[in-house]
């Protein structure tokens, strides 16, 4: 289990200017931001930060620069390919860029387990061997994620570098299933939910910490929070993040893709963000959702 884990990692979004490009001055500034609350790490190249739609290049230019402002917290690359061969590749690339722990993408090859999953256990025990912390992902199948088997998990977590699993199935039955799980294993790994649509009450579930696109925004008052749940203040941490609630459940809502676009707004709304862009074929918002998303942070007292 690693402890260094425990508590907020934001999984944060990208800027990108009008023609779809990395905006790295506003990036290094946003970096800074984030990193003066009190988080446990920060993830780069996640789903929130459309890895999968960036070219490699420019993920590693993402991943340098979050090395170099985040100096001593340690950051999370997201980590994937097309093939367990390109995958190893990116995996020792990025490790020579410095990233601290890898955050493993279920393959689409993966959908349709059952029992305990060879190509699964193969292609984490193939990355394991850059050397490099792995961080397991349970993720939502409507954000391309699977759903593994208990066995497979069992045996995922015996891969030597395998210090945590971050659960995101958006579902606190399956959460509070995997905690279980784990509790039962010989060899012992961090929880981390996923689950923005259950955040503080994961901690009440067991997690040790968060790894969340929702902490890009608001990152200050989500860090005090989740610390406070971690010592036990579960009282005290529900009422810090109550005024969030409604962002985050506008934030999450159907379609959960849409989640990116509607964070940027609340970045450019705090002139954190100078825009508010998605790599295509994500979508931009509706004018009508922007006035929802208006009116919310109006209501919050932060």
């Amino acid at each position: 289990m690693d402890r260094k884990l425990h508590g907020l990692i934001p999984a944060i979004v990208m800027p990108f200017d009008e023609n779809f490009k990395l905006q790295q001055d506003v990036l290094a500034r946003y970096i800074e931001l984030v990193c003066s609350a009190k988080i446990a790490a920060l993830a780069v190249n996640t789903d929130a930060g459309e890895g999968a739609f960036l070219p490699q290049e420019e993920r590693e230019k993402i991943l340098s620069i979050a090395k170099k402002i985040a100096k001593n917290i340690p950051v999370v690359c997201g980590l994937g390919g097309a093939t367990t061969y390109q995958a190893s590749e990116f995996a020792k690339r990025y490790r020579d860029c410095g990233a601290d722990y890898f955050l493993v993408f279920p393959h689409f090859a993966f959908r349709g387990s059952k029992g305990k999953d060879k190509a699964v256990i193969e292609y984490h025990q193939i990355l394991s061997k850059a050397g490099v912390p792995l961080i397991l992902f349970q993720l939502q199948e409507d954000l391309g994620g699977v759903f593994y088997t208990d066995e497979t998990i069992s045996e995922l977590v015996q891969i030597d570098n395998v210090v945590a699993i971050k659960e995101a199935t958006f579902d606190a039955l399956k959460f509070r299933k995997m905690k279980i799980l784990l509790d039962n294993l010989p060899k012992k790994i961090s929880l981390l939910t996923g689950n923005d649509n259950f955040i503080m009450e994961s901690f009440i579930l067991g997690a040790h910490g968060a790894l969340i696109g929702f902490g890009s925004v608001f990152t200050d008052i989500q860090a005090d929070a989740i610390n406070m749940a971690l010592a036990g203040k579960y009282t005290e941490a529900i009422e810090k993040f109550s005024p969030l609630e409604k962002i985050c459940d506008f934030c999450f809502s159907s379609p959960v893709r849409d989640y990116r676009i509607r964070m940027k707004h609340i970045l450019v709304k705090q002139k954190i963000f100078t825009h508010a862009y998605v790599q295509p074929p994500l979508q931009q918002l509706e004018i009508k959702e922007i006035e929802v998303l208006d009116e919310i942070l109006k209501r919050i007292c932060v």
